[in-house]
This record gives C-alpha cells, structure tokens and sequence, in this order.
C-alpha cells in the first residue's frame, strides 16, 4: 500500500533566483576562479548554477556589461573590465563575510 504525503512534505522547490541575482552568481563563478578582466571560461565551469537560472544568468551579465559572449564559441565567456571591477566588489564582500564567520 502506497501513503500519499501532503504536498508540503515532499516536495521543496528551490528558491527562485532574479535575474540580478542569477547574473551575480555567474560573476561569482569567475571570481572563485580567480579570472582576470578579459580572461574566459567555458561553459563547464558553471556546473554549480542551476540550468533554470544560467541562460538568465548570462543574459543578465552581458546586459550588465560584466561578461561577453565569445564570437565564436558561444559556450566561451569573457569577463570584462566591468565584470571584473563588480567582481572584486562582490569577492572582497565575500572575504570579509567569511573570514568574519571563520573568527567569530
């Protein structure tokens, strides 16, 4: 005999990220690797970003001027001068943040 569970206890859907906030977590992605304004990265470095926020995600970086994308391999991304400027905004938030919850 099968027990059917109320919805609530079976199924969590994760939380919806914005746009904004999708395209963060690609700069992310380029900061945790340490890349450079005007270096790339493929497409399987972002493994990490859930397939429903990447596309927006990378929309939403190029419409901010912090990535561009390849123009020929449409699976390479640039980070920009831009890109990398936001990024060590959002990498020294990060350092701070977690070295603070290290020490505390």
């Amino acid at each position: 005999m099968t027990s059917i569970l109320p919805h609530s206890e079976y199924s969590v859907m994760a939380h919806a990220l914005s746009d904004d906030d999708a395209g963060r977590q690609i700069l992310e992605i380029f900061v945790r690797n340490k890349v450079q304004a005007s270096g790339t990265l493929r497409r399987i470095h972002f493994f990490d970003v859930r397939d429903g926020d990447f596309q927006r995600g990378i929309n939403s970086a190029v419409a901010n001027r912090w990535i561009a994308v390849h123009h020929r391999d449409r699976y390479r991304y640039i980070l920009t001068e831009e890109g990398y400027a936001a990024g060590r905004q959002t990498g020294a938030t990060y350092v701070s943040t977690a070295v603070s919850a290290v020490s505390g």
